[in-house]
């Protein structure tokens, strides 16, 4: 039986792909789940599996070429259940493009230099780490000596982005990558559609640092807890008890989502991505950490599927690892909000009347106006600001 293999949607905003390798040539045997393809998308570089166990028998979209979400890839004979597939003399592949013909020609390496660069997270929006804590300033012996002695920093989420400038850019017209246009196309259409509006709060962190470290320094889990694991822990508790900060506004007419997903902003030099942990309401905090490494190392082997990027119901964009006291997100439609994280840092707060200092973190709640007034979003980081002020309950 010959099956179609066509071009899946990897991602919420995805129109078309590329097609950047074929791990199969016509004629070869496949098994069900095995990796065939790499295709381009506008978020990120994706592998494709087969569905079925069977013999490549027609490949349609060479390296290098394009085609819309939906097309024919290539033909796939099915084996017969209990029946091992025998391969067939391979017809020949469609004629690549000039630059497919040209990459092909290159060195290995180079091939990979130029299709899947290194990424590191970039501002606007922060990686999934941790918030960072206050330290103070040093300079000099000092500063070199701080830095010898502190810790390595929390695995960040990393993938191959689209081939981005590594330093400025000079004068002039510079076409951008698909990621980008499409990151462009999606925040205009939001800021033009979804009628913002923004909610502060600053949280009191104090607790939750002491939380974290007993929970470091007893080894009761083997993950290492971040802040960014506390506050999606928080969220899964709270987005339940505000269900229209976990909705959408679709036809005219409020969707409450029966999950949380929550989305990771994460800036990259090319764009902006935001991989989904899905059905937070079901997960403790150790399930929420490691959910969170499988990401990390998905991302760090380039292992990304579509369903990792796809679903979110409620974001997170996280600014807490730079000296960013506050900011405002744009919201990913179709959500209804979305949460800008800023640093946690030694403050001034007044508490039984009395000056002390206080690990505070700053968030701001952007909200579609549609789906949320001003109080029920004030409700929400009310709630939120209460549950990481009290934090035991992130625990049980």
């Amino acid at each position: 039986m010959a099956l179609e293999i066509r071009m899946p949607k990897l991602s919420d905003t995805m129109e078309e792909g590329t097609i950047l390798r074929w791990y199969k040539k016509v004629g070869e045997t496949v098994e069900r789940g095995e990796v065939i393809a790499e295709v381009e998308t506008d978020k990120a570089d994706m592998e494709v599996e087969a569905e079925a166990s069977g013999v490549i028998r027609e490949i349609r979209v060479a390296e290098g070429e394009s085609a819309p979400v939906g097309a024919v890839l290539a033909i796939l004979e099915e084996a017969a259940e209990g029946v091992k597939p025998t391969t067939a003399p391979p017809k020949p592949a469609p004629t690549a493009s000039p630059a497919a013909e040209a990459a092909s020609s290159s060195p290995p390496s180079a091939r990979v230099a130029a299709a899947k660069p290194s990424a590191r997270p970039s501002a606007p929006s922060g990686a999934p780490e941790e918030p960072t804590e206050p330290t103070p300033r040093a300079t000099g012996a000092t500063a070199a000596a701080a830095r010898s002695e502190a810790p390595p920093p929390p695995p960040s989420l990393r993938w191959k982005p689209r081939l981005g400038p590594s330093s400025p850019l000079a004068a002039g017209r510079h076409p951008e990558s698909r990621l980008r246009q499409t990151v462009a196309k999606q925040m205009s259409q939001s800021k033009r559609d979804i009628p913002h509006f923004y909610v502060t709060s600053e949280i009191d962190m104090s607790e939750a640092a002491r939380l974290r470290e007993q929970l470091l320094a007893t080894n009761l889990f083997p993950e290492r807890i971040t802040y960014t694991h506390l506050l999606i822990r928080a969220l899964a508790l709270v987005l339940p008890r505000h269900p229209r900060a976990n909705a959408s506004w679709v036809d005219g007419a409020v969707e409450i989502h029966s999950d949380i997903n929550i989305g990771i902003a994460v800036a990259v030099e090319d764009g902006l991505v935001a991989p989904v942990i899905h059905r937070c309401q079901n997960m403790g905090l150790r399930e929420i950490a490691q959910a969170t490494q499988g990401l990390v190392e998905k991302a760090q082997a380039g292992k990304f599927t579509g369903a990792e990027l796809v679903g979110a119901t409620f974001t997170i964009s996280n600014m807490g690892m730079l000296d960013i006291d506050s900011f405002a997100a744009v919201i990913t439609p179709p959500q209804s909000a979305i949460l800008a994280v800023g640093s946690i840092r030694d403050r001034p707060v007044v508490r039984a009347g009395q000056l002390a200092v206080a690990k505070t973190m700053r968030v701001t709640l952007s909200a579609d106006h549609r789906v949320l007034n001003g109080v029920e979003a004030g409700r929400f980081l009310e709630d939120l600001k209460h549950t990481l002020e009290r934090p035991i309950a992130l625990v049980l």
